[in-house]
């Protein structure tokens, strides 16, 4: 008889301190989308680095194949052509870069904004918002 006191204490600790049932599956759903978004700024991240290790190859071999060219040009004005050729592809590759950086940092934002999940008045989950506030007016002088 004893035993069937701690368990009942047992369970009404439990919710006591335990939050109602959909709180817990807010927190659930709030949960899931993190770490699926984690994973996206994962695989974002990993293809940013594949890309940026690509592109480094093709400018060692670029500036490889330029530096053969400006050797064995008989003319300045081959090596010139030579030169320039070598510094588009580089010019190219660096805004690649930036332009990858940005899609990157556009991503991993875009993915840590989800707006987490809250239950509302009719049971059905919905986007948490912030309140709306009243825009300020600047004062005229």
């Amino acid at each position: 008889m004893k035993t069937t006191d701690f368990v009942e204490q047992w369970y009404s600790m439990q919710k006591a301190f335990l939050p109602p049932p959909e709180i817990l599956a807010s927190s659930k759903e709030n949960a899931r989308r993190f770490w699926e978004s984690q994973e996206r700024i994962l695989d974002n991240m990993q293809a940013f680095a594949n890309g940026w290790f690509e592109r480094r190859h093709m400018g060692a071999l670029s500036a490889c194949k330029a530096a053969e060219r400006m050797c064995g040009t008989e003319s300045i004005v081959g090596l010139v052509q030579a030169y320039q050729d070598w510094a588009r592809g580089t010019f190219e590759r660096m805004m690649a870069d930036g332009l990858s950086c940005q899609q990157q940092i556009f991503a991993a934002t875009s993915a840590l904004t989800s707006p987490p999940l809250a239950p509302s008045a009719n049971g059905k989950k919905e986007p948490m918002r912030s309140e709306e506030k009243t825009p300020v007016s600047s004062k005229a002088a």
